[in-house]
């Protein structure tokens, strides 16, 4: 058990098992002496990566990463000498919109299952070409040392990192006459541009791409050395065009729905960088997702991190999601999810009353997960409150004409809705009855933790008068039957 407390004076108290511990152990893995990543202790107690998702555009989430990209970019020489077997992906990995365009990459040349699995059901069949839009990236800008020019590959703006050395230069190679000019490239919303060099290298067929797969080892690798390249600023766009199942002709990776990237992207990814003791933080992943796709998420979540169809979901990995839609978490059980509420000065953490597998969208939100009284709209909420109380009033003989006349025309319009106007099990009409006359709270507002218990101590205690006066009933009858046969 590790825990981290955060002082305002006296900075940050570390625990591992309840014993003190110095904090540095829970830093980043960075040494101070040569700035290199360091291979130690600290990888102990952390995830191996971290990989965090979110839907849309964060500057706040993003600016978490920020510092880590940075010396990831600074070291990038440092790289040269590490074995292969631990070639860099980046521990802290924060996923952007250009990292499902690699992902797919990587799933077109997959041998795994899982991945070729993500493309069935996305009806993509297979890959068909792929251009590689190369870019001279800001670091190398300006008058380079010669001794950089010396180690460098002209073709790359003497570039001199692994990513070249390993991949870029076998591209060249595979690639179908290589193009390269200076184009005027928009850098913001402003409409300013500047003068960016670039480097077009295409790959015709699905051969090519295989054997580029191929020279640097397997599918992982290859999505490794794509994404070093992208986050070291050398690659610039890669326009993937595939065959599908409902196209005549190929279609370009962009004409994909927003859903299915997304679908792509985030299992894709946790397939590709999955190792022992990762953490996956994914925000709201199920905003463009249709409603087949939100029901099985979590299934198709387990379904790319097993090796095998037969092998059972194991590892320290974790996943925390984060959403607001009931379908998404309607498959998990209350031990499984965790309500967050804002208060004025903090924020409550709890767990459900009760499990949300089984209880179908409406009974979610009708759940204290989301709080709400009803599924129905606020017309109609405001016609069945107001016809439940003239009922109520009515059960008490306080109806004036007017309201018996508007009760009937309210009874009228909902019977046409599906509402009836008398309930079958006299018992629940009696209930409907009394709580109106306790609670006369409005049906569109939303339940507090507290309302909710008040509302169900409410409904018990009525439930159980209504019980106790059914078993009066019961017996004053059965005592007036048996005095008749004594009669008799």
């Amino acid at each position: 058990e590790i825990r981290v407390v955060n002082l305002v004076d006296s900075g940050r108290v570390v625990t591992i098992n309840g014993e003190s511990v110095d904090s540095w152990v829970l830093s980043d893995r960075y040494g101070e002496t040569d700035g290199k990543p360091e291979r130690g202790s600290a990888r102990k107690y952390l995830p191996s990566h971290i990989f965090t998702y979110y839907s849309g555009k964060s500057e706040r989430l993003e600016a978490l990463f920020r510092d880590h990209q940075d010396r990831f970019i600074d070291n990038l020489s440092d790289y040269e000498d590490e074995i292969d077997s631990d070639l860099p992906l980046r521990r802290l990995f924060y996923c952007r919109h250009p990292h499902s365009k690699l992902v797919l990459l990587a799933c077109l040349l997959a041998p795994e299952k899982p991945l070729k699995d993500i493309l069935h059901d996305l009806r993509i069949e297979d890959v068909d070409s792929v251009l590689f839009s190369l870019k001279k990236p800001y670091r190398l800008s300006g008058e380079l040392p010669a001794g950089d020019i010396k180690a460098g590959d002209n073709r790359f703006w003497y570039d001199r990192t692994r990513f070249t050395e390993e991949l870029l230069s076998k591209l060249w190679e595979l690639a179908t006459a290589p193009i390269d000019h200076t184009e005027e490239k928009t850098v913001d919303f402003r409409g300013r541009t500047e003068p960016q060099d670039l480097l077009y290298l295409y790959l015709m067929d699905k051969d090519a791409l295989t054997q580029l797969k191929d020279h640097v080892g397997d599918t992982r690798r290859l999505f490794q050395y794509v994404e070093g390249s992208y986050i070291a600023d050398l690659l610039d766009d890669v326009r993937i065009f595939v065959k599908h199942k409902n196209a005549d002709d190929l279609i370009a990776f962009e004409q994909l729905s927003e859903g299915e990237l997304q679908l792509l992207t985030v299992l894709g990814l946790m397939r590709l960088t999955h190792q022992d003791e990762c953490l996956f933080l994914l925000d709201e992943p199920d905003t463009h997702l249709n409603p087949i796709w939100k029901l099985r998420y979590f299934d198709e979540i387990e379904r790319v991190l097993k090796q095998d169809d037969a092998e059972i979901l194991k590892g320290d990995s974790q996943i925390i999601v984060t959403t607001h839609d009931p379908m998404l978490i309607g498959s998990l059980r209350k031990e499984q999810v965790r309500i967050l509420r804002n208060h004025a000065d903090h924020t409550e953490v709890t767990t459900p009353n009760d499990h949300p597998q089984g209880m179908g969208v409406a009974g979610l939100l009708k759940s204290d997960m989301f709080g709400l009284p009803s599924t129905l709209d606020r017309q109609t909420l405001e016609m069945l409150q107001e016809r439940n109380k003239l009922i109520s009033l009515r059960a008490n003989g306080a109806l004036t004409e007017q309201q018996t006349i508007r009760l009937e025309r309210l009874s009228s319009v909902l019977d046409d809705l599906g509402f009836a106007h008398a309930y079958r099990d006299p018992l629940y009409q009696k209930f409907i009855e009394l709580m109106y006359a306790t609670r006369g709270r409005p049906l569109d507002e939303l339940f507090s933790p507290e309302e909710f218990k008040e509302h169900e101590q409410v409904a018990r205690r009525i439930v159980e008068e209504l019980i106790k006066r059914e078993k009066t009933d019961e017996l004053s009858d059965l005592a007036k039957e048996l005095h008749l046969e004594v009669q008799s």
